[in-house]
């Protein structure tokens, strides 16, 4: 997630310190996770409920972790709105549109990109073209578009396959 944050924050534009400082929200996005059971964030199977609730808290518990850090602050509240939705169906405030910061929105396409991408637990790696097409099918509702297209320009400039 912290490289794909690194290529998306270059192809917007971002100067390399901005782009530092938002690869450190990037590798800490999921910190949150520690928070949630590992037998539910391994389980094969689809969550129940309950579980998924688990996993939806791990937002609000990245933001509580890296907040009590001085030097994180402005990280934290970027960190923890990973999962919002330019729509306002994300978790955990059900922020929308405007109110979803530029570095959540680069750290969001990148943390899909990856999760789509990566093999999971529950299903083998998703194709590079296949992940593109599926997060197009989200761009306005849940991606930001100028992200999107920074995400393809730099996967496509990339030297080594996924």
């Amino acid at each position: 997630v912290a490289l794909y944050t690194d290529m998306i924050g270059e192809a917007l534009g971002l100067d390399a310190q901005r782009r530092r400082w938002l690869k450190r929200g990037a590798l800490l996005h999921d910190v949150g996770k520690l928070g949630v059971s590992n037998s539910v964030l391994d389980k094969a199977g689809a969550l129940d409920r309950d579980e998924w609730a688990a996993v939806r808290r791990h937002a609000e518990y990245t933001e509580t972790i890296l907040g009590r850090i001085n030097a994180f602050a402005e990280l934290a509240a970027i960190a923890g709105a990973h999962h919002e939705r330019l729509d306002g169906s994300g978790y955990p405030r059900g922020l929308k549109d405007e109110a979803i910061s530029i570095e959540t929105r680069i750290i969001t396409t990148a943390d899909i990109f990856d999760a789509i991408t990566a093999e999971r637990p529950y299903r083998g790696a998703i194709p590079l073209e296949q992940a593109l097409g599926m997060m197009e099918k989200t761009v306005g509702s849940a991606l930001d578009p100028d992200c999107f297209a920074a995400l393809k320009s730099a996967v496509a400039r990339m030297p080594f396959p996924l």
